[in-house]
């Protein structure tokens, strides 16, 4: 028997097949076949991250770059503030954005992988996130989103201010 899955509305596209690693556990995908169709690219649905992540080496400047310009403490766009750690597990009004060791639970990687036309499509721009750096968002939060005590990310306007 084929069923379709529909996973909250989420459309798979080249980039999107990131989120398959979720399928495994929603209840009552245990014991069947999952095929998916996937153009651009091979993916190894059991795939490990390879290295560790470092939240400040990794995921910081891509924070800092692609969401910080609407997401600090300015410009709180949809009530959600990145500048630090306790702020960032707080979430939005969508609730909590980052579940640590659960990607495809966590809002901000999975509004990473809707199309551009998405209304809730981050970031807000025709240039997607590259498919490297949706990776090390996915593999930082399936690690347990480790953010180290004492790191806050700056926005890119106050990069010259304080980066001189």
């Amino acid at each position: 028997m084929i069923e379709m899955l529909n996973i909250e509305g989420v459309v798979l596209e080249p980039a999107g097949a990131l989120a398959i690693d979720g399928l495994r556990d929603i209840e009552g995908i245990a014991g069947k076949t999952v095929v998916a169709v996937v153009s651009g690219g091979n993916f190894d649905f059991e795939r490990l991250p390879d290295r560790e992540i470092d939240f400040v080496s990794d995921v910081k400047p891509i924070l800092e770059s692609r969401c910080l310009e609407c997401h600090h403490s300015r410009y709180v766009f949809a009530g959600l503030n990145l500048e630090t750690k306790k702020l960032a597990m707080k979430g939005g009004r969508s609730g909590p954005v980052i579940i640590p060791g659960e990607p495809h639970n966590s809002l901000l990687y999975k509004v990473l992988l809707l199309s551009v036309e998405h209304p809730v499509a981050m970031p807000p721009t025709p240039e997607k996130l590259a498919r490297e750096h949706q990776q090390i968002i996915h593999d930082w939060i399936l690690q347990g989103a480790k953010w180290p005590d004492g790191v806050r990310l700056v926005p890119p306007q106050d990069w010259k201010a304080n980066r001189s």
